[in-house]
C-alpha cells in the first residue's frame, strides 16, 4: 500500500505529521522513522511537531494507533462477510493475515511494544478497540461458556492467526507455488479449531 505525504499548510498538522511517517515507515521500517524527516515532508520545522508529539516514541505510538484503526475497520468489514459468528470469525482470521502482509513495516511496528513503548494514549484506545473486535467475535461464537473458557478461546484464537500472520512476514511458510495462500491456511485453522470446540 502507498500512502501520499501531504504538505501542511493549514489545519490538520498531527494527521500530516502522521501520514508522513506511514509512509517513511513503509520505505524504510521503523527505524527510518523520526520527527525530523515527519516534518521536512510535512513542510515544517523539526520544531513543529514537539507541539504534538513531547518524543519519538510518542509519534511511533500515534503511527501504530493509526495503523491500529485500520486494523479494526478490515477485521470489521471481514466479519460481515459471515453467515454465522463462526464463519464471521473465521473471515476475520484471513483479514488479519492479509493485513499483516499488505503493511509489513506498520504491523511490526503495531506489535512492537520495545519500539512504541507506553507513552501513546491514542496507540492505547486504539489497540484496546482492535482487542476488542477479537473478543466480541469470539464471545459471539458461544454466549453461554465461563470467563474462563472465553479467555482460552480468544488466547488461543489469537495465537493461531497472529502466529500464521508472523510467520508469513518472516516467509517461514511454505506452500508451494500453487498452494493456498498463508491468509487461507490461517482461516483454514481457526476453522478447525471451532469445529474441535463447538463438536
Amino acid at each position: 500500500m502507498t500512502l501520499k505525504t501531504p504538505r501542511y499548510h493549514h489545519g490538520d498538522l498531527r494527521g500530516a505529521l502522521i501520514a508522513a511517517g506511514r509512509a517513511i515507515l513503509e520505505e524504510g521500517g521503523p527505524s527510518a522513522l523520526s520527527l525530523r524527516e515527519a516534518a521536512r515532508r510535512a513542510g515544517v520545522s523539526h520544531a513543529a511537531p514537539r507541539h504534538h508529539f513531547p518524543s519519538l516514541q510518542h509519534f511511533l505510538g500515534d503511527c501504530a494507533a493509526d495503523g491500529f484503526d485500520e486494523f479494526t475497520e478490515a477485521l470489521t468489514v471481514a466479519a460481515a462477510s459471515g453467515q454465522s459468528p463462526a464463519e464471521a470469525l473465521v473471515a476475520m482470521g484471513r483479514a488479519y493475515v492479509r493485513f499483516a502482509e499488505a503493511n509489513r513495516a506498520m504491523f511490526r511496528l503495531m506489535f512492537n511494544r520495545d519500539t512504541v513503548g507506553e507513552h501513546s494514549q491514542a496507540l492505547l484506545a486504539a489497540a484496546t478497540r482492535a482487542y476488542s473486535t477479537l473478543v466480541e467475535a469470539v464471545r459471539a461464537v458461544d454466549t453461554t461458556v465461563s470467563q474462563d473458557e472465553l479467555n482460552y478461546r480468544i488466547a488461543s484464537i489469537w495465537s493461531i492467526v497472529h502466529g500464521y500472520a508472523h510467520l508469513s512476514l518472516e516467509e517461514k511458510i511454505w506452500v508451494g507455488p500453487n498452494g493456498p495462500a498463508s491468509a487461507d491456511l490461517a482461516a483454514r485453522a481457526v476453522q478447525d479449531y471451532l469445529r474441535g470446540i463447538l463438536a
